[in-house]
């Protein structure tokens, strides 16, 4: 259990003083970098309302959480300030962290982009100066490699530009970057179908595995497409033969079955709920979390419980 904050004197005197918006204003001009007081406009500066702090971030915060309007037209600067009576070697990374969960809610408040967080320590320990970092990335291990990764553009895997043929010979993933990429691409499918059963045949899947694909491509293709699919999978696939018949005759019956008594659209979607089934039985027997799996199927909390 994360220990409570418990409110000090330090606490009361620091928030007592700045909240008054007046007090602030004078804090932000004295204090501030100039490239960061060129681009806020101080007549607008708002003590935030507490609605807008959620519990998570109140309960971390002084409470002084000032929002200005800035000097480049529409948009909002938020200045996070917090005080300190001991010096704290993760400081920079509490607060860029209370800087996220600000910009979360201001998302959260409907807006579409995220706003300048500014956070700002103000430091009255006993040891001076101040002795840590104040660039959040030094709080890892390995500082300079955090500073490129969380500075530079993310690692992006983007399977719509990588060529099929170098994406076949992704052993283990190359089956789910396949069937992902050309989900929606129907007609290329009798080309990617012998590049799919290529895959399988290199031997690096389980057929579990291939249970997973089977019936992601079930729910994302309309039915006759899927059935040519498994078709031409079983006829070319030299392992999983039995994997593929399977989970295809399961669902293929589960929706025929319902088909001839309520008509084929709601065949088509017992079968999809059944072929969720089978997933989130895959999810779950792979360790995957309740709520990924509700997010990834639509499946109820209660529903995966019972599965269990």
């Amino acid at each position: 259990m994360k220990p409570k904050h418990t409110p000090t004197p330090h606490d009361a005197a620091f928030k007592g003083f700045m909240t008054q918006v007046e007090n602030a204003r004078d804090f932000f001009d004295i204090h501030l970098p100039e490239h960061i007081k060129s681009l806020c406009d101080f007549s607008t500066l708002t003590l935030t309302n507490s609605s807008f702090i959620d519990k998570q971030l109140r309960s971390r915060l002084s409470d002084v959480l000032y929002s200005v309007q800035t000097t480049e037209g529409e948009g909002y600067v938020y200045l996070v300030l917090e005080h300190q009576s001991k010096p704290d070697k993760l400081m920079a990374w509490r607060l860029i962290h209370y800087a996220f969960l600000a910009m979360n809610q201001h998302l959260q408040q409907g807006h579409k982009t995220l706003p300048l967080v500014i956070p700002v320590l103000f430091y009255h320990g006993g040891r001076s100066p101040y002795p840590y970092s104040q660039l959040w990335t030094d709080c890892f291990p390995l500082p300079d490699m955090a500073n490129e990764l969380y500075t530079q553009p993310f690692p992006l895997v983007d399977v719509t530009v990588i060529d099929d043929n170098e994406l076949v010979n992704h052993r283990k993933v190359a089956v789910m970057e396949l069937a992902m990429k050309h989900k929606y691409l129907r007609d290329e499918f009798d080309t990617i179908i012998p590049l799919l059963a290529q895959a399988m045949n290199q031997h690096y899947n389980s057929d579990n595995d291939i249970v997973t694909m089977l019936n992601y491509l079930f729910i994302t293709m309309d039915s006759p497409d899927f059935e040519h699919i498994v078709e031409k999978l079983s006829e070319q696939a030299e392992r999983h033969k039995e994997a593929i018949m399977n989970i295809a005759q399961r669902l293929q019956d589960k929706g025929e079955k319902i088909g001839w008594e309520k008509g084929r659209e709601e065949g088509r979607e017992e079968g999809m709920r059944e072929a969720k089934i089978v997933m989130a039985r895959s999810l779950l027997k792979n360790g995957v979390s309740l709520d990924l799996i509700i997010e990834s199927t639509g499946l109820s909390r209660e529903e995966l419980i019972s599965l269990q």
